[in-house]
């Protein structure tokens, strides 16, 4: 199992950061994103469930993202997602923002990527970890940009 927890302050305000965290801004943050489609419940609650499409080399791979806990109060907010991939691995994915400050939020990334197969595990424990925080730290400065252009619209 691989996991990761990574903090960084953004100078926003904590509504603003959140947005991103929408289903009705998905596209915004995951670039790759070609669908995101509501399949059971309602968006941004506990229990949604999202197809969402992404297109790996030439072939569209769909996934199942159920919301675990959608959060929103005034000085905390969380949204935890999970999905198989591929039959090979369960991936968890949690965002936590806190109120520092009117313009001031921590976010706080973390997540695991579980082998569900031999072949699974044996591709996790293969995989560079330089190369999986480097992932990891390209998606928070990457909420940290796009925060910055919703704060200035």
């Amino acid at each position: 199992m691989v996991k990761w927890k990574e903090e960084m302050m953004i100078k926003q305000p904590i509504e603003k950061v959140w947005q991103l965290f929408l289903d009705e801004n998905a596209k915004i943050l995951y670039p790759k994103l070609e669908d995101h489609v509501l399949v059971e419940n309602e968006n941004n609650e506990t229990g949604a469930k999202h197809a969402q499409s992404y297109m790996e080399g030439k072939q569209l791979q769909t996934y199942i993202v159920e919301t675990k806990l959608f959060e929103d109060t005034p000085n905390k907010k969380v949204r935890h997602t999970q999905f198989e991939m591929n039959g090979l691995f369960e991936i968890d994915y949690i965002f936590t923002l806190d109120k520092k400050g009117e313009d001031l939020t921590l976010f706080t990334y973390e997540g695991t990527q579980k082998g569900l197969t031999v072949t699974g595990k044996a591709m996790l424990m293969a995989g560079s970890k330089k190369r999986r925080n480097e992932t990891v730290r390209d998606f928070m400065q990457r909420v940290e940009t796009k925060a910055e252009k919703v704060a200035a619209e």
